[in-house]
């Protein structure tokens, strides 16, 4: 190889890794402002504070044996969640903390429920009324999530809401410092801004030249990828979650029924890397499919701005996905924890 050849090679892998940087970037903010100016589709459906005229009392449903259900779990951590601790002189049970999430105005979300045994310390999920009693009750407020870090009047709101539910279970609340929350929040926000990545591959076809949407679903059902009823074929891993999808480049759903015909000019493979618990592996699964789905269907595979992408310039974006996968382990944010799932959530 000439030296003209090598530098070409590595101005060319260079502007790969520019434009991955870039558009991860671009691809942050763009999905920042959306949580922001779209509403919210996922709220806690038991902590939504509908008026008080519209609540149903709770039916329990207890097992002879609750406390064997029980799940351990790691306690407060103050480097990603503000805490109010509940305590008294008697214990408190997961069905009484759960009657009173439910007859309060709970509009927080993002909270995470634990309790503290009396004997051992050891804290256990309350994620439903169960009879087993605590000696402590912990509501784990998230200090950031793709729709921000939390502000000072979330803080407020969400400590007067446990003040009430404290209330309610005769108790005394624990209230956290709000200004090392807040400092924790955005410390957490600005790393997860920088580990937020979308990788996104693209498969056109010639211009002019459209394919058949009922063509693109049975190459994508062959492959073994499910349709959601979001429109977008789903890749999934053993427990169910997504590796990665496939959409139209336009961003138009796929529509479940065998009369969609619509054209369709370029697909979009992605992958949500934070949320993904193999995402090395994924990215080379993603970018074999793509090709087999170009092959099949007559297109090329292509970056956002139009470039092919190819075993060199996977190279680079593995080496650079490496990288910040490995921040985040650092970081005991691991891609695909549950920590992380929470986090990179909206």
């Amino acid at each position: 190889m000439s030296d003209l050849q090598m530098w070409l090679a590595l101005l060319g892998a260079a502007l790969v890794a520019g434009i991955f940087v870039f558009s991860r970037i671009q691809e942050y903010r763009h999905r920042r402002l959306a949580n922001q100016v779209l509403p919210e589709h996922d709220e806690d459906v038991l902590l939504q504070g509908a008026p008080t005229s519209a609540r149903s009392e709770p039916k329990f449903q207890h097992s002879e044996e609750d406390a064997a259900s029980l799940v351990e779990i790691p306690g407060p951590d103050p480097a990603v969640e503000f805490t109010v601790l509940l305590q008294g002189d008697h214990t408190v049970s997961g069905a009484e903390l759960w009657q009173a999430l439910i007859t309060s105005a709970i509009s927080t979300r993002n909270i995470r429920w634990a309790g503290q045994e009396m004997i051992g310390g050891q804290w256990f999920s309350v994620d439903g009324p169960t009879d087993h009693r605590f000696a402590v009750l912990a509501g784990m407020l998230q200090l950031s999530s793709r729709r921000g870090p939390l502000n000072q009047t979330q803080i407020a709101l969400f400590s007067d809401e446990m003040r009430e539910i404290s209330r309610q279970l005769q108790v005394s609340p624990q209230v956290g410092d709000a200004a090392i929350a807040l400092k924790a929040s955005e410390s957490l926000d600005q790393f997860c801004a920088k580990v937020d990545v979308l990788i996104g591959v693209n498969v056109i076809f010639p211009e002019g030249v459209t394919l058949p949407a009922r063509r693109l679903r049975q190459a994508a059902e062959a492959e073994g990828l499910l349709l959601g009823d979001d429109g977008v074929f789903h890749v999934m891993d053993a427990r169910h979650r997504d590796r990665f999808t496939l959409a139209h480049r336009d961003g138009q759903p796929f529509l479940d029924n065998d009369l969609d015909v619509t054209p369709i000019s370029g697909l979009t493979l992605l992958l949500d890397v934070p949320r993904v618990d193999d995402a090395l592996t994924a990215l080379h699964d993603m970018f074999s499919l793509a090709g087999r789905l170009s092959q099949d269907l007559g297109g090329r595979v292509v970056d956002d701005n139009g470039a092919a992408l190819g075993v060199r310039q996977l190279a680079v974006i593995e080496k650079q996905l490496s990288g910040l996968l490995q921040q985040m382990e650092q970081q005991k944010i691991p891609a695909g924890s549950a920590l992380a799932l929470r986090l990179f959530s909206n």
